[in-house]
């Protein structure tokens, strides 16, 4: 009778771990279905939301849809689909979710480890059973196991990685505001690109119908026996230089337009009307001190702040290096089932401490911590340089942006004077007392003038923002708004 009772007990037990398999394969379905399902992964450490009051005032892009939209494109429509779409930008915060679940992991050492296993064999032919004789028949075995580990103190290794990933995830959300404040200053780049690219267009074309109306006037007045061929002939020049300058300026601005395109992350070919606001008549002063820019700069700086956590995270890479080379104390327990066909059943627990004492390794802890030391070095030399390349960009940001609103005052100055001077000049010739030099010179002067206003008004636009990224405020276009003052 003891026979049949166990094959039943052996037959169940297969029939559980089986269900247990199929179980186990039917949660996992839908995490398998869908790489990014969180499904039976909860954030029990928080890294998520300690990812995100780090990033305050950003928007993470990873969970967002980014539609085109079905207007006119502005300077922010144009900059929040960016920001989303992208891929520089969403694989700096892709990286910040990765550091935020590195962090997550290195705390998790905090808490035991469960494990559970269960093994059901069967044996055949001649072995020894439990009284020592010879036994023919089948035997099933029920092996459960219930084990738990626990890391009690290991001299500050430990909490060394913990904090450790703690700075680097400092480091890669400001990074991620790094990222994200550089893609804010491509999009206006491109965006007034284009716009400076379709009014260079138009202004050519502009002076292209200039010099078309000319060589009328030159033909009409050779006609009539006023000018003579080579005034005609000069005009005629002078238009198909106009001409080729037009092909030249579209060039251009289809060129910026597919820029424009690639830095919102849209395929090139993508249609894009832009919005954009004009430069205003009168623009906010600029009387910031430069040190007070810097102490700014030095304080907002996100890549500034980015490599100075990666500083502090070296300088818990040591002690963890050095912790490599210190005991370890371990406390260990599990809980045993033995269900034997024809011996007794075994149940029952076991708990031990375990201390591990490093004796010798090869001298290679010792090689670990100088590796380390080396590492905080390297980390330390490129902070400086980050902090000595936010000077720079302060200094360069400051002057760009002060030559910009002089070039504005300057430029409409000038194309005020040439377009009156070309409208005296083509009076003149048409009156037979200007000469075709004049015309030309005076027409070639405006064309000049129109194209440095342009040129002046897109380095205005772009000088702000670049100021506003060396001060490490670029997180959108608030900052750049028209009664913005910057600082």
């Amino acid at each position: 009778m003891t026979c049949p009772l166990n094959t039943h007990s052996w037959l169940l037990g297969l029939r559980l771990t089986i269900a247990a398999t199929a179980l186990s394969a039917a949660v996992a379905l839908p995490a398998g279905a869908d790489p990014k399902s969180d499904t039976f992964q909860p954030d029990a450490f928080r890294t998520r939301p300690a990812l995100k009051q780090r990033t305050q005032g950003l928007t993470d892009p990873l969970d967002r849809a980014c539609p085109m939209p079905p207007s006119s494109l502005t300077l922010a429509t144009a900059v929040d689909i960016a920001l989303c779409r992208n891929p520089t930008t969403r694989s700096a915060w892709a990286s910040a979710h990765l550091q935020a679940a590195a962090l997550g992991t290195a705390e998790s050492a905090w808490l035991p480890t469960i494990t559970a296993q269960d093994g059901e064999t069967r044996a055949y032919g001649q072995h020894v059973d439990a009284t020592g004789n010879l036994d023919s028949h089948p035997q099933n075995t029920n092996d459960a196991v219930l084990s738990l580990s626990w890391t009690l103190y290991d001299f500050g290794g430990r909490g060394g990685r913990i904090r450790s990933a703690r700075d680097l995830l400092d480091a890669a959300a400001a990074t991620a505001n790094s990222t994200v404040q550089q893609t804010v200053f491509n999009v206006v780049q491109s965006f007034y690109g284009v716009v400076a690219g379709d009014a260079a267009q138009a202004a050519a074309k502009t002076t292209e119908d200039t010099y078309a109306q000319s060589v009328e006037i030159a033909h009409a007045l050779h006609v009539g026996g006023v000018s003579a061929l080579g005034d005609v002939l000069q005009v005629e020049t002078a238009y198909a230089q106009a001409v080729l300058a037009y092909e030249t300026a579209a060039h251009t601005a289809e060129s910026s337009r597919g820029m424009l395109a690639f830095e919102i992350g849209v395929p090139a070919d993508q249609p894009l009307k832009l919005e954009a606001e004009p430069v205003p008549a009168q623009v906010p002063a600029f009387t910031a001190r430069m040190a007070d820019l810097m102490t700014q700069a030095e304080r907002q700086r996100p890549d500034l702040a980015a490599a100075r956590s990666q500083v502090e995270s070296a300088v818990q890479d040591i002690t963890v290096a050095r912790a490599a080379g210190r005991p370890s104390i371990a406390i260990a327990g599990s809980r045993n089932r033995v269900d034997t066909m024809g011996i007794p059943l075994q149940n029952y627990g076991q708990i031990g401490v375990t201390v591990t004492v490093p004796l010798f390794t090869g001298f290679s802890v010792g090689y670990g911590v100088r590796q380390s030391q080396a590492t905080l070095e390297i980390r330390e030399a490129n902070a400086e340089q980050v902090r000595l390349q936010v000077t720079l960009d302060v200094w360069n940001g400051y002057y760009a942006l002060d030559s910009a609103n002089k070039l504005l005052t300057a430029s409409a100055t000038l194309l005020k004077t040439a377009q009156t001077n070309q409208e005296v000049a083509l009076g003149r010739y048409k009156a037979g007392v200007g000469t075709i030099v004049d015309l030309l010179t005076a027409e070639a002067a405006e064309a000049a003038a129109l194209q440095s206003r342009i040129s002046a008004e897109q380095s205005w636009e772009v000088a702000r923002a670049q100021l506003v990224l060396a001060l490490g405020r670029l997180s959108g276009v608030e900052p750049l708004a028209s009664g913005a003052g910057i600082p």
